[in-house]
């Protein structure tokens, strides 16, 4: 059977399920069903996101999140999640993989070594759809024990992006999105960190080193030399009293789990109760 025909199988096999809990509180379980089954991946997590209210949890099929999702240090790590910065660049459709979209030292991070990898991912494929003005979301599929499938999963996926969107369209049309959605609300803690604290170039140095770009990927980014990249890193660590990318890392963990609901200070600000480190 051919690879397009495998696809057509699972898809008419679980689509009409999907459809017929449209409005109904097992509407993501069925959608999971069905997209894991077209590219034999084996979870799915949804993270809904809106233009004036943080990011939340809105499904999670696999026994990782149980806890994490009401860890603070965790849930202000997701904020470096590549997904995550696609969206604040204003990507609002389409299926992308991991490996296509992350910064170039993505998986030499400490992001990704200390918080990533705990989710035993080994291939993730994020599809992108906004469901309305202003609410958009990301359907995570993950790969935890095998390596990789026999077939392009993106391409097979992107076939029935059609259908899928409007399905979910029409879930979030009949009620509140954040009313669906479950899980530990997160504070754009990402956009605030070192505002206090440092220059507006430096933050956005900052925030790019934590996402896992490397100093030679940051200066054409910034439109800068390399060498002016290396000195906005040093002023940056003298700053805030660090010495090494992993102690920033620590740093913005630490801070972001001190801010308080719905706020929008700079976490450093709460960390070091109002006092300046520089």
């Amino acid at each position: 059977m051919s690879v397009t025909m495998e696809g057509w199988s699972e898809f008419h096999r679980h689509y009409p399920a999907v459809i017929d809990a449209i409005g109904e509180n097992d509407f993501l379980a069925r959608l999971s069903e069905l997209l894991t089954s077209i590219v034999d991946y084996e979870s799915m997590v949804v993270m809904g996101f809106s233009a004036d209210a943080p990011p939340v949890i809105g499904y999670n099929d696999t026994t990782f999140f149980e806890k994490q999702s009401v860890d603070k240090e965790f849930i202000g790590a997701l904020v470096l999640d590549p997904f995550y910065q696609l969206i604040k660049r204003g990507t609002r459709e389409g299926i992308y993989k991991l490996s296509d979209i992350a910064p170039d030292e993505f998986y030499m991070s400490d992001y990704y070594h200390k918080i990533y990898k705990q989710t035993g991912l080994k291939q993730e494929l994020g599809m992108i759809v906004t469901c309305s003005e202003g609410y958009t979301l990301v359907l995570s599929l993950g790969l935890r024990g095998k390596d990789k499938v026999e077939f392009d999963e993106k391409s097979r996926l992107e076939q029935y992006f059609a259908e899928i969107k409007s399905a979910i369209r029409k879930h979030y049309e009949l009620g509140d999105p954040q009313q669906r959605t479950i899980g530990h609300q997160l504070n754009d803690i990402f956009s605030n960190f070192g505002k206090d604290f440092l220059s507006e170039r430096e933050c956005q140095v900052t925030q790019l080193v934590l996402q896992g770009y490397s100093t030679k990927a940051i200066a054409p980014l910034l439109e800068v030399s390399t060498e002016t990249v290396k000195v906005y890193r040093k002023r940056i660590h003298n700053k805030l009293k660090i010495s090494s990318q992993s102690e920033l890392f620590s740093l913005f963990l630490e801070a972001a789990s001190t801010v308080p609901a719905n706020s929008n200070i700079d976490p450093l600000t709460v960390y070091f109760d109002g006092k300046h480190v520089h």
